[in-house]
């Protein structure tokens, strides 16, 4: 329960819950490939798309991040710390095939231009993606992934009702079987640290969580994407709350620790700003509602 204690050592004390979590990830995983959902089960380049533009921008936005996530660099002492470096490369290695995958289905439903596409990607690649998961940033970095993963999965469960596509609803399925894991894995991890540093743990939680942007915000084209997904119910602000926040916060139990100690100060200004994110999305409701009033009082006139 020390305050003091530093980003390695935590990484040390926490490494019987990553060995344990990696243990069970492999036993519950379970082995695919792309071809086994795509090819195998479409006339390559012979149908048409039946995705929805939200869906397309989605789906597009999705794979460029985890087409281009690095394999996060291992500092010396980083890479002397268990089984840590092994979660990192199979983990790697499952989001990757998850861009392979949906980047084949984008190209054999036609749904992209797959030279667009493999620009958006060098362009990505020359932007690049600035989240270290080991050093000084730890234990953000694991409040961050776990929120990511928890993101994407919600994203990619709403994309699959919006392709009308067994195809795509079967491969996102699958997709997000792997994430959930993902997500349990990472927010495990979380939870040991709030055993082994609740102090730091919560402070970083709180500055993750109030800094919080949709993953790829800093890609091409993105504003555009994330007002198709907003607009179309993919992903916004009140699933963000009730399907991301606050679930990982309770399983977290951030309002009930009294352990907390300097860090309470933290979780007083989580408190205030989940609040303030919840006025946020009441007001953006209402404007939507009167934009509909009124639109439906013109067309009655």
């Amino acid at each position: 329960m020390r305050s003091d204690i530093g980003q390695f050592a935590v990484l040390r004390e926490l490494l019987p819950t990553i060995e344990a979590n990696l243990a069970r990830h492999r036993a519950e995983a379970a082995p695919w490939e792309p071809a086994d959902y795509v090819r195998a089960e479409m006339y390559w380049g012979s149908r048409p798309s039946t995705l929805t533009e939200a869906a397309k921008a989605a789906l597009v936005t999705t794979l460029l991040v985890e087409q281009n996530i690095p394999l996060y660099r291992r500092d010396t002492a980083a890479s002397e710390v268990g089984v840590w470096p092994s979660w990192l490369t199979e983990w790697s290695d499952e989001r990757t095939r998850h861009a392979v995958a949906v980047t084949d289905y984008l190209v054999a439903t036609r749904s992209v231009d797959p030279v667009a596409l493999g620009r958006a990607r060098a362009q990505c690649m020359t932007v690049g993606f600035d989240a270290p998961m080991n050093g000084a940033h730890l234990l953000r970095s694991l409040a961050q992934v776990t929120l990511d993963e928890s993101v994407s999965s919600i994203c990619h469960r709403n994309t699959a009702a919006q392709c009308h596509d067994p195809v795509a609803d079967r491969l996102l399925g699958r997709i997000v079987a792997d994430q959930d894991l993902h997500v349990r894995f990472f927010s495990d991890l979380v939870s040991a640290a709030l055993e082994v540093a609740p102090s730091l743990t919560v402070t970083a939680i709180t500055e993750v969580v109030m800094n919080f942007q949709l993953p790829g915000t800093n890609l091409p084209g993105f504003a555009r994407s994330a007002m198709l997904i907003s607009r179309d119910g993919i992903y916004d602000l009140r699933r963000h709350l009730d399907d991301v926040l606050r679930p990982l916060l309770a399983q977290w139990r951030i309002f009930e620790r009294t352990d907390l100690g300097a860090g309470a100060r933290s979780r007083d200004q989580l408190a205030d700003y989940l609040d303030h994110l919840d006025a946020q999305d009441a007001a953006t409701q209402l404007g939507r509602t009167r934009v509909r009033e009124y639109s439906n009082a013109l067309r009655a006139s």
